[in-house]
């Protein structure tokens, strides 16, 4: 029960970052543990503060205000983190749901006390029944989740109709615990009329991490008193878009290994991961990325050429009068991007807190995500009509986030998407990010990578050689040996 407990009690720090992002405006995250509390508070103007409290308040929670039209209606809890302009949407979806059918209710609560509620509540059996959770997160509350490997039999879902890619995220073995909600992929931004004023045409978007570093150079050249600005722009404190470079240089997990044959820490005699932070180091060492939290707002504001981020940047561009497009993150040899799709994965989660009969009822509600129809047009929708496509789509194409249904990602709708086709991977591609998935260190993982990154770009030597890397990173390398022995032995 005490490791239980010790393993609930991380897994609420962990989903405080999670709601944050989950909050970020009509772009969030909604599903980014991995990025740390600093850069969520700093990057992500309408994000939560990552400090939950016990009690939900009408400050950080939103709930269905509704209630059932069929007394005899079978009731579903769902809780979530998604309390910022996508939760609008959410709770717009729910509520057409609700109004469509007398026989299942969606009561609904968005909440920045996500993790604190199930940490309180799943114990007990006092839970939610439906819940949104990273999958990261599954083996910490792995023993309050339910199979559903009988959706297949209970709806008209089919399991070939989703990508392997993710459905393997959502199982434990051989049984099915989770449905694909919400797949937040970083990408690349660039700043279209930077890139042109540096000298590069219209389709010259960098494919490599020497190609970015040239066109940082070029673009940081540009810069005048009046304004600023800098060819690239990672943020230091940012773990989830700088793993999703690291990684690209080649190099595996921070911690490799399993359960059965054991852990190794990644850090040291490794030359991808020393390259990786040889490159980033210099880029700020140079003068061609600011050290700044904010870089979100200098990129709306013009003074970036190229970003790492996901699909919740685009409300802000948006929103702004900044000219830019949306490329795949580049590699070091640049002709295998598609092998990458580097990410977090939000599923559907039935807890066991529900009934056989309200399981039931969040397997239909499932359903409908992926076969009813979407909002018509109105203000919350930007006035676009989504009337015409499933819930499932409207989500995806709205908001710039890939997905694991292949009817939605067939539908004509998805394919007129040309970011979205464009940034589709492979279907062996590299998803996961940090640490295996379901990994019981996967939170701490992230939070040390976001950490260790920050140190060495303010402490780090200039001009940092491999040995370099070998001396900087020993101290990291036992905090990791560290998480091992806390989990596994």
């Amino acid at each position: 029960m005490k490791k239980k407990l010790v393993l609930l009690l991380t897994a609420a720090m962990a989903m405080s970052s999670l709601a944050a992002c989950g909050s970020s405006g009509s772009g969030s995250a909604g599903t980014e543990s991995s990025k740390s509390a600093d850069a969520a508070s700093e990057a992500a103007p309408a994000a939560a503060s990552t400090a939950e409290t016990a009690d939900t308040t009408a400050a950080d929670a939103a709930s269905t205000a509704a209630t059932p039209s069929n007394p005899n209606a079978t009731t579903v809890t769902f809780w979530n983190s998604w309390t910022g302009g996508d939760g609008d949407t959410l709770q717009a979806l729910v509520d057409k749901f609700n109004k469509e059918q007398s026989d299942i209710f969606i009561d609904m609560t968005r909440t920045t006390s996500f993790g604190d509620m199930l940490q309180t509540n799943l114990p007990t059996g006092e839970a939610a029944d439906l819940i949104l959770l990273n999958s990261n997160d599954f083996n910490k509350y792995s023993s309050y989740l339910l199979a559903i490997d009988d959706i297949w039999d209970n709806t008209s879902l089919k399991k070939d109709d989703f990508s392997d890619t993710y459905m393997n995220m959502c199982y434990s073995g051989d049984a099915l615990y989770g449905i694909p909600f919400q797949i937040s992929t970083y990408m690349l931004y660039y700043n279209k009329d930077l890139l042109k004023a540096a000298g590069y045409g219209e389709d010259a978007v960098p494919k490599t991490f020497d190609e970015w570093t040239e066109a940082a150079q070029k673009i940081t050249a540009l810069s005048t008193s009046d304004k600023p600005v800098y060819g690239s722009g990672l943020f230091y404190c940012y773990s989830g878009q700088n793993q999703a470079a690291i990684q690209r240089f080649g190099t595996d997990y921070i911690i490799t290994g399993d359960e059965q044959n054991g852990f190794k820490p990644n850090l040291l005699d490794n030359q991808a991961f020393a390259d990786a932070m040889i490159w980033m180091k210099n880029l700020y060492d140079n003068g061609d990325n600011p050290k700044e939290k904010d870089i979100d707002s200098m990129m709306a504001a013009g003074q970036i050429g190229l970003e790492i981020n996901g699909g919740w940047l685009k409300g802000t561009l948006d929103a702004s009068d900044v000219n830019y497009g949306i490329a795949k993150v580049p590699t070091v040899k640049g002709d295998d991007q598609d092998d990458w799709a580097l990410g977090d994965v939000n599923c559907f989660y039935i807890t066991s807190s529900a009934s056989d009969e309200e399981k039931l009822a969040a397997e239909k509600f499932i359903e409908w995500w992926m076969t009813g129809t979407g909002l018509e047009a109105s203000d919350l929708t930007q006035n676009v009509d989504y009337s015409s496509m499933t819930p499932n789509a409207e989500w995806s194409i709205s908001m710039c986030y890939l997905n694991a249904y292949k009817p939605t990602v067939e539908s004509k709708e998805y394919q007129a998407n040309q970011i979205l086709v464009d940034l589709t991977p492979s279907d062996s591609a590299q998803v996961q990010m940090f640490a295996a998935p379901g990994t019981l260190f996967w939170s701490d993982v992230s939070t040390c990578q976001g950490d260790y990154v920050q140190d060495w770009v303010f402490n780090g030597p200039t001009n940092p050689t491999y040995d370099d890397v070998q001396d900087f990173f020993s101290t990291y390398q036992s905090d990791l040996e560290g998480y091992i022995s806390e989990y596994y032995n």
